[in-house]
């Protein structure tokens, strides 16, 4: 297909052309998908909630989907098929600003169509099927958050997603971890683990409170499962995130979860990088920083007021790095 047509029909910027050159490089592989009546089977792996799955259900491709959904769907299948077990970051930009649903939710059909890949790659290597099913509950988190960011069904992060699918990504309890090495390039604080150090980047999820048995539950499962399933002795977890900006405990109370959370690591003060941009997509559910927007954001918590307190008078959240031993 004509890429400036297929750009202009995802909505898509011209920086995102050579994305879509790429994607248009692969052979097509249709994908797989059960016919629409057993679209709820496959779905109920993502968690949905309600409103999203029943239109993902009535959105479920069929013949009379338009061409350009229909490509992408085909080549974004064709993708994840090829990146099983790579270690490579695949950038995959939304096409939230599509006005055409199919072509916002065409991501999450290719992920539903590439759903036995996954399983089969997780069995293989002894993952329980919980596991499996906690992980691929991060779908249906990020629909829900999507809706709630722009106001209607898709997903605003394939990127994110597609890290699960490589077999880069798992939740165990309360925290997600991403089996990784420190790079050779990478910035870190003195004292880090060295370059070529094994580390699980740990990632926490959008899913109620930092319960302090939670964490400490899921960081003593951690080291064995990849041990045991992936025959790698991960001693250290890294963590990069706007919940270690050691701010925030100028604001909450000492024994709040997340003050408990920052004790857990090391150098989270010494490196940090803006953190405003996170602060609006994970607390207040908006894709940009919006500083006009404060008076009209929630505050029903401790963390929510004092996020809008530090901005208001002029402050700025930072997106820290800190690591701990494993269990």
């Amino acid at each position: 297909m004509d890429i400036a047509t297929l750009r202009q029909e995802l909505g898509l910027g011209p920086e995102h052309a050579s994305w879509l050159h790429e994607l248009d490089r692969l052979t097509p592989a249709p994908a797989p998908l059960p016919p629409r009546d057993r679209a709820p089977h496959v779905l109920d792996w993502f968690a949905l909630t309600g409103h999203d799955a029943e239109e993902l259900v009535e959105l479920w491709p069929d013949a009379a989907w338009p061409a350009t959904a229909r490509w992408l769907l085909e080549r974004m299948y064709a993708r994840i098929q090829a990146d099983l077990g790579s270690p490579h970051w695949w950038d995959c930009p939304a096409p939230m600003a599509a006005a055409d649903a199919r072509l916002r939710c065409a991501p999450v059909y290719a992920f539903a169509a590439a759903l036995p890949m996954l399983r089969a790659y997780h069995a293989r290597h002894g993952v329980p099927v919980e596991v499996t099913a906690a992980t691929l509950a991060d779908v249906g988190r990020h629909v829900a958050k999507t809706r709630r960011m722009y106001g209607r069904v898709g997903l605003e992060l394939p990127t994110w997603v597609a890290l699960h699918y490589r077999g880069g990504l798992y939740e165990l309890g309360r925290l997600q971890y991403e089996p990784s090495v420190v790079g050779p390039g990478e910035t870190t604080p003195p004292g880090a683990p060295e370059p070529g150090t094994p580390v699980l980047r740990l990632h926490i999820p959008q899913a109620g409170p930092l319960d302090p048995a939670a964490v400490t539950a899921s960081l003593r499962r951690a080291r064995p499962f990849f041990a045991a399933h992936f025959g790698v002795d991960y001693r250290i977890a890294s963590c990069s995130s706007w919940l270690l900006d050691g701010q925030l405990a100028h604001y909450l109370p000492e024994d709040a979860n997340i003050v408990d959370f920052q004790r857990r690591f090391t150098g989270a003060a010494a490196w940090a990088e803006d953190g405003d941009a996170d602060v609006f997509r994970f607390i207040f559910d908006r894709p940009e920083v919006d500083l006009a927007a404060l008076a009209s954001v929630p505050q029903h918590s401790r963390l929510h007021r004092a996020v809008v307190e530090h901005l208001r008078w002029g402050g700025h959240w930072r997106r820290c790095y800190g690591w701990l031993e494993l269990p």
